[in-house]
């Protein structure tokens, strides 16, 4: 476990956005977190337990095994959890010990820095309207659908789809070539569906399916327009956010 925090408690996995987001979802994720006390030779468990965005304040239970002697205000925490499979640290500094629905936890100041091992060009960003053209989706042996993209990654997509005229789509279908525009440059490769889901529709209206899609066989210069493009709004989303 040391070997895995020297590796993301690095300075080129550090982000400095989406604190709120990692941090909720390391709470849905119930999933113990390590925990360390720079210059201390012992490694603790605990377990993230509240988040206050507005207070900016985190709750965490007490360590397991607890640590002799107890932690002092202001001592520095290195925090090692999952968030969506992927390791992310959180450098917190202790704000005070207190009972938590009636056990002992320990209240930290919130993050003073954030680490993810996932970088932020692989991040899935709603699309700007207008951004991304017409989705064609070419099948092998169906007719082909198209669609309208709703959000965006490096590495695949989300769209919503109207109801297929004669085969329905498959999870795991395997799409031939896909086609669409970004920004007015055209992207075509291969894909491989992940999900496909029919969504609720007024009485007697086709339901439209949700879908999202992997790329396969992207070429490197495309992936790296992607990849800016991912990043551009990632940014222009977070500056939003705090207009």
């Amino acid at each position: 476990m040391r070997e895995i925090v020297r590796t993301v408690f690095h300075e080129q996995f550090r982000v400095e956005s989406r604190t709120r987001h990692t941090l909720e979802r390391l709470q849905r994720g119930r999933e113990f977190l390590s925990v360390l006390v720079p210059g201390d030779e012992h490694e603790h468990t605990s377990m993230l337990l509240h988040v206050d965005a507005d207070d900016r304040f985190l709750i965490i239970d007490e360590f397991n095994p607890p640590r002799r002697p107890q932690l002092l205000p202001d001592e520095e925490l290195l925090c090692l959890g999952r968030a969506a499979g992927v390791f992310a640290g959180l450098r917190c500094r202790v704000a005070a010990h207190e009972q938590w629905d009636g056990y002992d936890a320990l209240r930290l100041h919130w993050p003073h820095a954030v680490y993810h091992l996932q970088r932020r060009t692989h991040y899935r960003v709603a699309v700007r309207p207008g951004d991304v053209g017409e989705v064609e989706l070419h099948r092998r042996g169906a007719r082909s659908v198209t669609g309208e993209c709703l959000d965006l990654s490096a590495t695949g997509m989300r769209l919503r789809t109207h109801a297929p005229s004669d085969f329905e789509l498959g999870a795991s279908e395997w799409i031939e070539q896909l086609h669409f525009l970004l920004d007015g440059e055209a992207f075509a490769c291969p894909a491989q569906l992940r999900f496909v889901r029919t969504l609720r529709a007024p009485p007697g209206e086709p339901a439209p399916r949700l879908v999202g899609l992997r790329f396969d066989q992207l070429a490197p210069s495309q992936q790296q327009r992607l990849q800016r493009y991912v990043q551009r709004r990632d940014r222009e989303l977070l500056r939003d956010t705090r207009l």
